[in-house]
């Protein structure tokens, strides 16, 4: 097995299996075709591209083409096979065998967001699936008439340019914020963060994702009297499409219909801003789930998160 290296273009996996690095264009082409169709149908909109600045492999049978796959060091995604190639395990097992050899060890190797069809196959090669389910939502945007409480001051996100770095206005309130209102509930389990500074990184990371636009899509619900801030929804990008970064509401406000409001101002200034749609990523079990449901926003497939073959040691 060659060592892995950012310039190894080809990789043999065996004598008649190999991984050749594809352009990413043409890869999204039939990524978006055989990866899942329901899954795909959900994005269709963006082409499937993926991109995310990982490689992209071509699978080769002999001289024939028969899947792709996104694999690095310690990480796997997007493997889809071309019918009609069915030995699916054969290559699960070379795979696996080339990422034990390229990872770090002292780490886990993680298969990210498997779908229901290969979660059989993932296990059966020794990953672990993880316990946490997630999916996709989505809905049209659309102009809503939001009447907010006299009992609450509503503000835009505020962000400062220093040179080349953009960062937050008033950051450490916005950070305390979001450890007070997420710390404890199930998206922090999922990733056992738990800590301030984690959730201090994860706040100035959507100041990279986010735009204008996006911010004056966001949220800021303040307590009139305090002027404590006590709701937040953040819009970012996600693959060119606006996606709910983050949303949450002090859990002493919480069923005072906040969450739906932010929602739906979000959805009211991304039709004024011509975007047509609005994504988020919700953890099955999550309370918001209800949320938005009852504003009708329609789920993509249910996946497994992450699957894990556990470090060593």
């Amino acid at each position: 097995m060659e060592t892995w290296s950012d310039h190894t273009a080809q990789y043999e996996l065996s004598e008649q299996f190999s991984l050749r690095q594809a352009d990413s264009q043409e890869w999204g082409v039939y990524y978006s075709i055989y990866y899942n169709m329901t899954y795909n149908g959900f994005f269709k909109d963006q082409g499937l591209t993926m991109g995310n600045g990982r490689r992209k492999f071509w699978i080769y049978h002999d001289s024939r083409k028969i899947g792709g796959v996104v694999v690095a060091p310690n990480v796997i995604f997007g493997l889809f096979f071309i019918p009609p190639f069915n030995d699916s395990y054969t290559v699960m097992k070379l795979l696996k065998k080339a990422l034990l050899a390229w990872s770090d060890r002292s780490q886990g190797i993680t298969a990210y967001e498997i779908l229901p069809d290969q979660i059989e196959l993932f296990s059966r090669a020794g990953f672990w699936p993880g316990q946490f389910r997630c999916r996709w939502m989505q809905r049209p945007t659309d102009h809503f008439d939001v009447a907010w409480d006299d009992s609450f001051v509503i503000r835009i996100p505020e962000v400062r340019i220093e040179g080349d770095q953009t960062a937050w206005v008033k950051e450490e309130e916005i950070v305390k914020f979001a450890y007070d209102s997420g710390v404890g509930l199930i998206d922090d389990v999922r990733r056992s963060w738990g800590n301030l500074d984690v959730y201090a990184n994860w706040m100035k990371q959507y100041v990279l994702e986010s735009n204008e636009n996006l911010r004056q899509a966001s949220t800021l619900v303040y307590d009139r009297k305090t002027d404590q801030l006590i709701g937040s929804c953040l819009i970012s990008s996600q693959d060119d499409a606006p996606a709910v970064y983050n949303i949450a509401v002090l859990p002493a406000y919480t069923g005072r219909g906040i969450a739906t409001k932010m929602l739906q101002r979000a959805l009211s200034v991304l039709r004024e801003k011509d975007e047509p749609i609005l994504r988020l990523y919700v953890m099955q079990g999550n309370n918001a789930e209800s949320v938005y449901y009852n504003l009708g926003f329609i789920p993509g497939p249910l996946e497994v998160q992450t699957c894990t073959i556990p470090a060593e040691g």
